[in-house]
């Protein structure tokens, strides 16, 4: 998917290296983006790359004729404190084709420990050193700054001030204020 985004870059002309952000998955595009082709920096949004293998359960129910219920419930989680008309626009306008999600959560349904961890290195910036700003809605970990920043140097994680999986809906202009902030100071 970095390479698709790399073509799209291309395919408009863009010269100079981009910013890239990501949300979600997006974020893991984005990092991988990073990781193969000069950007000028990485803005993950609300995407630990701290990944675990999903439980078997899970990647049962998400095989089955009962995964758009799993995905609904999964989604109504993290919509957190997200203003409620947002959610609805959200949930209505979704469409999770199962096809899809398998093929891009492979890594996560298919990989043991050791493999999924090694392909989630393999997407991190760490051959071309990228500011990297790491913005989360929902918690992480207290340890994954840390983690972060050994894999990628210089990483910065920072929380929303909204408690949502969709930190850049909640409040746009914070999000705006905080892209324009690491573009001057971080990028510079």
């Amino acid at each position: 998917m970095a390479g698709d985004v790399h073509e799209v870059v291309r395919a408009l002309g863009i010269q100079q290296r981009p910013l890239v952000l990501g949300h979600s998955y997006g974020g893991v595009v984005a990092t991988a983006y990073a990781s193969h082709f000069p950007a000028r920096g990485v803005v993950n949004i609300d995407q630990t790359l701290d990944v675990t293998p999903l439980p078997a359960r899970m990647a049962r129910a998400l095989r089955g004729e009962g995964y758009e219920d799993v995905m609904a419930a999964a989604f109504t989680q993290m919509y957190g404190q997200l203003d409620p008309a947002v959610a609805e626009d959200l949930h209505v306008r979704r469409k999770v084709r199962q096809d899809v999600l398998l093929g891009m959560w492979a890594p996560l349904l298919d990989l043991g420990p050791q493999d999924l961890t090694a392909f989630m290195t393999d997407l991190m910036p760490t051959r071309r050193p990228t500011p990297y700003l790491s913005l989360h809605g929902l918690p992480v970990p207290d340890d994954y700054p840390d983690w972060l920043r050994s894999r990628v140097p210089g990483a910065l994680v920072e929380s929303a001030p909204a408690v949502t999986h969709y930190p850049h809906l909640a409040d746009p202009a914070w999000f705006m204020g905080r892209l324009i902030a690491f573009d001057e100071a971080d990028l510079r």
